[in-house]
């Protein structure tokens, strides 16, 4: 296999100086290192601090240090339009590959709607969808390559070579032992390609905008004018400042080490009553939500398990009884930490959320949906902004 070499442009602006006369705005949620989860109205961020106002209209700086994530609590999750280019380290970019021209090598030329062109090398790429109506080819356990989906529906396997137009793959499937095959593909032809690219993990800060982008930039600055600037964009071939108005930010992860979203954990045993014979498991609902934080819904009666990794941790989350499930739902929702009880609540009519906030230092993480005084009848709780915070340092 070809080296395929990394290609990162980046993007440098200049600091505008911001003054406490900046525009404050309302409707976000900062997670600090600390756990607490604290409404804010935004005033400025640089690298160095955060400055939120209070009620009474002060300013309270918090450091950078102190802050795990940034959140817009009215953001919806944004499913792209178009193509969608997703990495190997979780960035996500909506747009076009280039057509008509035959980039070089290891590099695919993608357009992106705000950032531009952009030239992504190849082993930075998972997966690409050339239009919205794509689907992502299954990636095949017998073997280890690249998957492309043509628009007929058939598939090739192989090394893809470049991601032009055309597309270039050495083919795999259907050649003899010992022997290969270089096809080329036009553009127009490509439905989808999966990847075979080792996952990375997130550098610097992460992004979410409402467009459905994910992209990790060396910093942010909120100025007095309510755009933030974007510093140190990667990939980009025109060294122009970008910024977007702060309304089309919709999360920003300071630390990706410090938080995992609950929704990207994989139970390791859903059980059910034995009267009970199918037992849905836990079922994301948002895809593309910021910071990961997809609503998580539980299906009662029934006890879900979760593997955790070694060390304490925080779970935090807002748990609540489904709109639809209002009218009969009544359970208790039980949460153990090893086989230890850490938390019990119930949830009906009258009372259909309750805040979760407690210490993990266990090994296995159980979540558990109990029948009520109306039976096993829309128990349905959902569980919101549900997420992993590492303990304090």
């Amino acid at each position: 296999m070809s080296d395929r070499p990394a290609m990162v442009g980046c993007l440098v602006v200049a600091l505008a100086a911001t003054a406490p006369s900046a525009i404050a705005s309302d409707g976000h949620l900062l997670i600090r290192r600390d756990h607490q989860v604290q409404s804010v109205r935004l005033v400025r961020i640089n690298d160095r601090s955060l400055v939120h106002a209070d009620a009474a209209g002060g300013l309270n700086t918090v450091a950078i240090e102190q802050c795990v994530a940034l959140l817009d609590s009215d953001a919806a999750p944004a499913a792209p339009g178009g193509g969608l280019l997703r990495l190997a380290d979780g960035q996500r970019f909506p747009g076009e590959a280039l057509s008509g021209g035959r980039p070089a090598d290891d590099v695919l030329v993608w357009i992106h709607p705000l950032l531009g062109r952009m030239e992504v090398p190849l082993d930075r790429i998972e997966s690409v969808m050339f239009t919205e109506s794509a689907a992502l080819p299954a990636m095949k356990s017998a073997r280890a390559a690249d998957v492309l989906l043509l628009a007929n529906g058939d598939e090739l396997e192989g090394f893809v070579t470049a991601l032009g137009d055309p597309i270039t793959i050495e083919v795999s499937n259907g050649v003899p032992a010992g022997e290969r095959q270089i096809i080329e593909i036009p553009l127009s032809r490509a439905a989808a390609v999966r990847m075979i690219t080792p996952p990375r993990k997130p550098t610097g800060w992460r992004l979410w905008l409402s467009d459905g982008t994910v992209v990790d930039v060396a910093r942010i600055v909120l100025g007095d004018d309510g755009f933030v600037q974007l510093v140190g964009l990667p990939f980009l071939t025109e060294q122009q400042p970008k910024q977007v108005p702060l309304s089309a930010l919709a999360a920003v992860l300071f630390d990706p080490e410090a938080l995992s979203p609950f929704a990207a954990l994989s139970p390791t045993r859903v059980q059910g009553p034995p009267t009970r014979y199918v037992v849905p498991p836990p079922r994301a609902l948002d895809d593309f939500a910021p910071l990961g934080l997809s609503r998580v819904e539980f299906r009662g009666p029934v006890t879900v398990r979760y593997d955790l990794v070694s060390g304490p941790m925080y779970f935090s989350a807002e748990a609540r009884l489904s709109r639809m499930a209002r009218s009969w739902g009544d359970c208790e929702l039980v949460i153990r930490d090893d086989e230890q009880e850490a938390f019990r609540a119930r949830l009906n009519a009258e009372h259909p959320t309750v805040s979760i906030g407690i210490a993990l230092h266990g090994s296995q993480l159980t979540i558990e949906i109990t029948e009520g005084s109306n039976g096993p009848i829309q128990d349905h709780v959902v569980l919101h902004r549900a997420m992993l915070l590492s303990a304090q340092p």
